[in-house]
């Protein structure tokens, strides 16, 4: 709040756990400015829904209970307030009207993680008329990189330190220095005792081990007895940046925390779910995201998920299995194809692989191997008129990657905006057809390559779930599974991009597999959520 006020700084920088005041205190600050220094404001959120959301429930309360502020509002507009003396403008990331039309002086963007790629770019650009304007970004971080990872990093990357009160050595709260008990009381027969293990619970000093008790009065000393610590020194003055995880409001019980990081390893490692984990860091420790940290792994990763059965082998756990297939044109028209069964908690094993000549031995090993077609799938990135005439005529699925990271969706059970990584629209299969009499609607699942890409990976690499192959599987398929790599590039503003590079020029397998996981993430209940839009009628 000092920083907000003061005319030397431009750029503030929030990056930390959820629920944990940042919000509020930002509310506070445009309070502050509407009152003792007032200009032309701003309030941008990700969706509309959530700009909705946030006026009624939070902003509007917020003014009405500040005696100041409330004495200089009007009534509200469909575009904001209106103060005396001020406009304070609403909106969202999704509207480029809204965000390119009005110069701006104090700028507020909330959960900047969420924002549709660029328009964090495009609405900072609001700010230029003011030279002493102030752009406060806040979030929950989302993965490394990202827009609001690097407005962090271009700052001083501030960090809460505190004072052990038994030797005084000042130290950054670390999730890896909260402790707890595994033994016969905690944790009998090798399942959790909730209640016994949050006696244990404590935060050990890492100058003397002295430790800190998770009652209201300790974590209150760690609130009350620390400063935040600049980590660049480097950064113009100008532009800081805070962070800090979930330990440090006095609020949140640490035993809240401990059970929902055990929580998110028995899904990762058990169940193959890796969403508890990211909510986890993101959320609670107030990190981005960063794969790389689980794909420690040798070179022969693949070889590693080699498990002892052959092709053909029945899978007692099996509950469904799906075949894709990518159409190429190298070498005269040929389609790559695999076909893999899934069972509960993320299992899967391969069932073929291979390659045939046209449509017609496709479809015969799809009958083979005892796929049903409502879950058969086609890449229809080349010649997609054909594919998609394929696909009417048998009822596959038609699939094609994008390059976009997330899909915005409406979530049918709550009315909210939500990400996903893949998304189901219609095309129209008699597109170029020359006497095509009545215009049908073809159903195409669009993917996220670069989602799907690090979902795929945290299988193949044995961090979540039993995703295996034959011992036999040929060296061709490893090749082509193996085809792509992750690795960092800088663009032209200096930003940090995580990006899938392909090394080898044959990746069919890869391609198949990345349809057939959104296959099983989209229609399997019992693998993940979100069972919708693929089984079923296959004309749907």
């Amino acid at each position: 709040m000092d920083d907000f006020a003061n005319n030397a700084i431009r750029d503030i920088a929030v990056q930390c756990a959820a629920q944990s005041a940042k919000t509020q205190t930002v509310m506070n600050c445009a309070c502050w400015a509407i009152a003792e220094d007032p200009g032309p404001a701003m309030w941008v959120t990700a969706t509309k829904d959530e700009l909705r959301d946030f006026l009624r429930d939070r902003l509007t309360p917020t003014f009405e209970d500040c005696p100041p502020v409330k004495a200089r509002m009007a009534e509200p507009t469909l575009t904001g307030f209106a103060f005396d003396g001020m406009p304070f403008y609403a909106g969202w990331s999704g509207s480029k009207a809204r965000l390119q039309s009005k110069p701006i002086r104090w700028l507020f963007c909330d959960e900047v993680r969420n924002y549709a790629p660029g328009r964090l770019e495009m609405v900072l650009k609001r700010t230029r008329s003011f030279w002493n304007s102030r752009r406060f970004l806040i979030s929950t971080p989302g993965t490394k990189g990202d827009a609001m990872d690097t407005a962090y990093h271009a700052g001083d990357q501030r960090v809460w330190n505190f004072e052990c009160p038994a030797c005084h050595h000042l130290q950054p709260l670390k999730f890896e220095q909260l402790k707890w008990d595994s033994d016969d009381t905690t944790k009998p027969e090798g399942k959790w005792r909730f209640d016994a293990l949050a006696e244990t619970v404590r935060f050990e000093c890492a100058g003397c081990g002295h430790r800190i008790k998770d009652t209201p009065v300790d974590r209150r000393w760690i609130e009350s007895h620390g400063q935040f610590i600049p980590q660049n020194l480097n950064a113009p003055r100008s532009r800081v940046s805070y962070t800090w995880n979930a330990l440090l409001p006095h609020w949140i019980e640490w035993r809240s925390i401990v059970e929902e990081f055990l929580a998110a390893v028995d899904a990762m490692r058990i169940e193959g779910d890796m969403e508890p984990m990211f909510t986890f860091v993101t959320e609670t420790l107030g990190e981005p995201w960063d794969l790389d940290r689980w794909l420690v792994t040798t070179d022969d990763y693949l070889q590693q998920r080699k498990a002892d059965y052959d092709f053909g082998d029945a899978w007692p756990l099996e509950k469904a299995r799906f075949i894709a297939a990518d159409r190429q044109a190298r070498g005269g028209e040929h389609y790559f194809w695999v076909a893999r069964a899934f069972g509960a908690g993320g299992a899967s094993r391969l069932l073929g692989y291979g390659r045939c000549s046209n449509t017609t031995e496709l479809e015969e090993i799809r009958r083979q191997l005892n796929v049903p077609v409502v879950n058969a799938m086609i890449d229809t990135g080349f010649k997609a008129s054909e594919v998609y005439r394929f696909c009417m005529a048998t009822g596959w699925k038609s699939m094609k990657g994008d390059d976009a990271e997330w899909f915005l969706s409406q979530d049918p059970r709550t009315g909210k905006t939500i990400r996903r990584v893949w998304r189901r629209v219609l095309v129209d299969p008699t597109l170029g057809a020359r006497r095509a009499r009545i215009r049908r609607h073809l159903p195409l699942f669009q993917w996220s390559n670069p989602s799907l890409k690090d979902h795929l990976a945290l299988f193949t690499h044995g961090v979540v779930g039993q995703w295996t192959i034959p011992q036999n599987t040929g060296r061709d398929y490893i090749e082509q599974m193996t085809a792509e790599v992750r690795e960092e590039r800088e663009d032209s503003r200096g930003r940090i991009k995580v990006l899938w590079v392909q090394k080898r020029r044959d990746n069919h397998y890869l391609d198949c597999e990345l349809m057939l996981d959104v296959g099983a993430t989209i229609a399997c209940p019992w693998r993940q959520s979100g069972a919708e839009d693929m089984v079923g009628n296959p004309g749907r």
